[in-house]
């Protein structure tokens, strides 16, 4: 292994600049200038010795070990940064088989290579021998190659790892959406885009999508499922781990933490959303989609509304337990809107019956079976 040489410090060297200034002093002295003159000439070489040189030599560094030239230091950071910024979308997609990757080590031209990741995950560099670079993201990849060059051939060397050309990934997509099935990627896709290439969720009667999104991933994968934030995760099979996402928020775009990654193998289910009816005095009696935080103001609501012929205020919910054994729970759409009833929230197969006038419900009748005059409404002798 080759032997790291120290540096030796710029300041052990001579400064030129400042002997050349006290001889110019003497010469001075000796041509009669003021002593105000003379203290300025002194000020002026005490600054020069003080002061760096511009011909400051610099130690030897082994051929082996290349240094990096100061004078590009910055612009190769420069490009260094904007090579990632312009990869940002890509930050979380983890390198695997088939991969083609672009290495770029600034300044050392012979070591840039383009290679594909072999089918155990590895690539062969000069120096630094076979690295395993499979279920790692380019900004790790690029740590790990620091770390072997940075050891014994190079001196902080600067250096950037893209993906080229991206391996076909296959991931299915199941549950309510509108086209369930198999699909295959290429490149990094979001759960997002995973589930626009399935259609978007499902609106259709009875299949409406729920509030969760499973991912169910195998536990050889990278640990990005338990970074994510989200309300839990939990076994789903041997071997895998299933990431439960909330879909409002991930939809709604307020937790983009949420938007992960898709990997090869993954599979995404869409819940389907419960169902609860509701019947009497409503404009359009049937069954509505149970979906978080649904409450019921809101389901009289989707219902279109209380009936103004038959309804009234008063509400029964039929809630059934695990036995299927109902209870009834009794609240009143006028006190839930002053805020002295609770608007409890609905749960699946909730039955939520808007109770109807009996007086009303008669007047209706009359009014249907008993033609009415032209002047006006009457009762008759009924």
């Amino acid at each position: 292994m080759p032997r790291k040489l120290p540096t030796t410090s710029p300041a052990s060297y001579p400064a030129r600049t400042g002997k050349n200034s006290w001889a110019f002093a003497g010469l001075i002295i000796r041509c009669g200038w003021s002593p105000a003159a003379l203290v300025i000439i002194i000020l002026a070489c005490v600054a020069g010795c003080g002061g760096p040189s511009p011909q400051m030599l610099t130690a030897p560094v082994p051929a082996h070990r290349p240094a990096p030239n100061q004078d590009n230091q910055m612009q190769q950071q420069l490009m260094v940064q904007a090579s990632r910024a312009s990869l940002a979308r890509y930050k979380d997609y983890q390198v695997g088989a088939e991969d083609l990757l672009v290495i770029q080590i600034y300044g050392q031209d012979k070591l840039n290579r383009e290679i594909r990741v072999n089918g155990q995950g590895e690539i062969t560099l000069p120096l630094v021998g076979v690295v395993k670079v499979a279920g790692l993201t380019t900004q790790q990849i690029e740590k790990r190659l620091w770390a072997l060059y940075d050891a014994d051939y190079l001196v902080n060397p600067q250096l950037t790892v893209a993906v080229k050309e991206f391996r076909h990934q296959r991931v299915a997509v199941t549950g309510a959406v509108d086209k369930p099935g198999s699909y295959e990627l290429i490149g990094p896709r979001t759960l997002l885009e995973a589930l626009s290439l399935a259609g978007g969720l499902s609106n259709k009667p009875g299949a409406q999508a729920g509030d969760v999104v499973n991912v169910i991933r195998h536990q050889n994968a990278p640990d990005l499922v338990r970074k994510v934030q989200a309300r839990a995760v939990q076994p789903f099979a041997p071997q895998t781990d299933t990431l439960v996402i909330d879909l409002r928020r991930l939809v709604s775009g307020r937790a983009p933490e949420l938007n992960i990654s898709v990997q090869n193998g993954d599979v995404i289910h869409v819940h389907f959303a419960g169902t609860a009816y509701v019947l009497g005095g409503v404009r359009k009696s049937g069954n509505i989609a149970v979906k978080e935080n649904l409450t019921v103001s809101q389901a009289v609501a989707l219902a279109g509304g209380i009936d103004p012929i038959l309804g009234t205020n008063n509400i029964t919910i039929l809630r059934f337990d695990e036995q299927g054994k109902p209870r009834k729970i009794d609240t009143n759409l006028k006190s839930i809107i002053a805020g002295t009833d609770d608007d409890l929230p609905v749960k699946d197969n909730d039955v939520i019956v808007v109770n109807e006038s009996a007086i009303k419900k008669a007047a209706y009748v009359i009014r249907t079976l008993i033609p009415i005059p032209s002047g006006g409404y009457s009762l008759g002798t009924f």
